[in-house]
């Protein structure tokens, strides 16, 4: 497979890929619990039925009920249980009482199985090493490091996301590469499906207590790469047990108002769908079991659940994609000592830097760092327009399933990255900054470009 020339489209404005696209309507309507009465035939066994493409291609999501064995989860559920969130709050697993409101006993800041080890080998910046504190570079900002990312979510429960373990190789295996969710990521995009090496971890809900707020949703899109997203239970989740809610018919909404067919490009036309979804669609709560999963679409809008009851919700989170070009990965700067803006790269592989700034535009020496969290983390080389129809070329079982999935080597391996530097404790990890003159080139007119080794996997295959 040889790398294809980019379309002549416009080059949109760079994003932070740690933000969601939404708008500030509110979403009014309560959602409906998706249990399985409700479900289309099919939903019991691996395979896709009539019923269930329809529900997918109308819809934009699919719910299998017990397609990963709970046995195959049961080894991370008990590694949970040994983490530090968990064990700093006193958390018995026989006692529901102890798993309210954890996070009165989390610090706010938190490097719980993080390497001391900005750029590679150089200590964590701060204003005893540095003089001034860099942007972006503090213990707990999410998109740098943090394994293990604890906050409270809208509807005021406390939340843990397990980032860490989304890259342990057996952990993967049994989510995102289990053979059956490959099977059905075939079944539905078509090959060849890209091999995932990691997903974002378990998000874990808990239930709260008399200072929660009352419960809302944030309903809104992820600006990522994501042709199929994908939730794994790994504990049981009944109605308003925080589920992962999800607004049904929305992709097909949305896929008409973005610029880009391959990426997520929105425009004025999306806010106002994004508006209109909130208004009119009844969001949907997958309610299930451990080993239930749920298979959506990239762009459907979802947030997360409304947790009123007393289980512990735990989720894995999984981006998968197939195989195809790419350019490179999406960059952020993270500006120079003495409080810079974050400098996006966009499409393009672009860095401009700020022109009112008095640092030299050629230091090679800025803090670069990526959505580490995610599997697919490169630009498609295409960037053509949506096609009249969005399921053009998905499969949705035109044909079976042949296995028919590369191991496209992982991003951080394309740009020996230390995803795992020696030290780090299982479920510990993340991908320290690294210089910008080692992945960009210096354009003068303080633009830098980064560099590609999306496709030389290809070359050499």
């Amino acid at each position: 497979m040889q790398p294809m020339v980019p379309e002549q489209q416009p080059t949109p404005v760079p994003f932070f890929p740690d933000t969601a696209f939404t708008t500030e309507e509110p979403s009014d309507l309560s959602p409906l619990p998706s249990t399985p009465d409700l479900d289309p035939p099919g939903a019991d066994r691996l395979g896709l039925t009539r019923e269930e493409i329809e529900q997918f291609r109308e819809s934009g999501y699919l719910i299998k009920r017990g397609l990963i064995p709970e046995k195959d989860l049961a080894p991370f559920v008990d590694l949970w249980w040994q983490q530090r969130p968990v064990l700093e709050a006193g958390m018995k697993r026989d006692d529901p009482g102890t798993w309210i409101d954890p996070g009165r006993h989390w610090p706010e800041e938190n490097r719980w199985g993080l390497l001391d080890n900005w750029m590679g080998d150089q200590p964590w910046p701060s204003s005893a090493i540095t003089g001034s504190q860099k942007v972006g570079a503090t213990p707990g900002y999410s998109l740098v490091r943090q394994p293990h990312r604890l906050t409270l979510n809208q509807s005021g429960n406390d939340v843990w996301r397990w980032h860490g373990i989304g890259h342990d190789p057996e952990f993967v295996s049994a989510t995102s590469a289990h053979p059956n969710v490959l099977h059905m990521a075939e079944l539905l995009m078509g090959g060849p499906v890209k091999r995932p090496w990691r997903n974002r971890g378990v998000y874990s809900v808990f239930p709260n207590g008399e200072r929660a707020p009352e419960s809302r949703l944030g309903c809104h899109l992820d600006q990522n790469m994501t042709e199929l997203a994908v939730v794994t239970y790994l504990s049981d989740v009944p109605p308003e047990g925080g589920g992962f809610t999800i607004w049904p018919t929305s992709p097909q909404r949305f896929y008409p108002t973005s610029e880009q067919a391959m990426h997520w490009v929105p425009t004025e036309d999306s806010d106002k769908v994004m508006d209109e979804v909130k208004r009119d669609v009844q969001p949907l709560e997958f309610a299930g079991k451990a080993g239930d999963v749920i298979f959506c679409y990239g762009l459907l809008a979802h947030s997360p659940g409304i947790h009123r009851g007393t289980n512990l919700r735990m989720a894995v989170i999984q981006d998968l994609a197939r195989v195809r070009p790419r350019t490179h990965i999406r960059w952020t700067a993270l500006g120079p000592d003495g409080g810079g803006p974050l400098i996006n790269c966009d499409m393009d592989g672009r860095f401009v830097l700020d022109p009112d700034s008095d640092d030299d535009p050629a230091d090679g020496n800025l803090p670069v760092i990526n959505q580490w969290i995610m599997d697919p983390n490169e630009f498609a080389v295409s960037r053509h327009p949506p096609a009249a129809d969005m399921f053009a070329d998905w499969n949705l079982g035109q044909r079976p399933a042949a296995g028919f999935v590369v191991a496209e080597p992982p991003w951080w391996e394309k740009y020996n990255l230390p995803l795992m530097p020696a030290g780090t404790p299982r479920g510990g990890g993340g991908v320290p900054a690294v210089p910008l003159s080692s992945i960009a080139d210096f354009e003068g007119d303080r633009v830098w470009r980064a560099r590609s080794r999306a496709n030389d996997w290809m070359r050499r295959s």
